[in-house]
């Protein structure tokens, strides 16, 4: 990300921006959509193709936070934790894990009811066995 690099200050393609950053396509794509890495879409639209300024790049990347001493968790060592944020992407985290969560118990929910549904279901069978009105 050399300054004073002569070539266009637009990157007009993920292999463009990907390079420039040093990373895979896949991870720049990522990034956009999960940290928001400033990319533009000149039709408007979700998909297609993408321009990024690099001053734009630069200043996303020298604002991340960064980890430098990684314990294992994702975090810093002796950084607040993630339920002590306030920012928009972590808070998106948490909740993220909430719904997760409550995604699992409602599946187990489920799981139970269609268990004890198939169960009464055998139970009426059996006492509707054959010959039975």
């Amino acid at each position: 990300m050399d300054a004073t690099d002569s070539r266009s200050v637009i990157l007009n393609s993920w292999k463009e921006v990907a390079h420039y950053l040093g990373r895979g396509i896949r991870t720049v794509q990522r990034w956009e959509h999960d940290l928001g890495l400033p990319v533009r879409r000149p039709r408007g639209r979700t998909r297609g193709p993408i321009i990024a300024l690099r001053d734009d790049l630069d200043d996303w990347v020298n604002n991340r936070p960064q980890a430098t001493n990684y314990n294992g968790n994702g975090l810093e060592a002796g950084s607040l934790s993630l339920e002590a944020s306030t920012s928009p992407l972590k808070e998106n985290i948490l909740m993220s894990r909430g719904l997760r969560n409550k995604s699992r118990e409602l599946r187990k929910e489920m799981s139970l009811a269609l268990d004890a549904l198939t169960s009464n279901l055998h139970q009426i069978q059996g006492s509707c066995g054959p010959g039975r009105r």
